[in-house]
């Protein structure tokens, strides 16, 4: 939950965050309101992909950096459909 504080704080000094959660904490984004947050269908411990999926690892950081592109409204959620 830290991560969604840090975020707000950081984006306060002027600079864009994107947070990036599993699915099973999508009311804890809810609860925070980071600015923008990402949604992954992965698993705990794994928010970005497993282990070894660099393809994947890198379509879930892509996706966070056109969400920070796109995101037009503060607390922006969009969710990654699974791979």
């Amino acid at each position: 939950m830290s991560v969604g504080h840090a975020a707000r704080v950081i984006e306060g000094t002027g600079i864009p965050t994107v947070c990036i959660y599993i699915r099973a904490f999508r009311h804890q984004a809810g609860w925070l309101k980071p600015p923008r947050t990402l949604l992954t269908p992965h698993l705990l411990g794994r928010t970005v992909g497993p282990p070894g999926d660099a393809a994947r690892q890198r379509e879930v950081v892509r996706a966070a950096l056109r969400l920070l592109e796109t995101a037009t409204e503060p607390g922006t959620v969009v969710e990654l459909t699974p791979a």
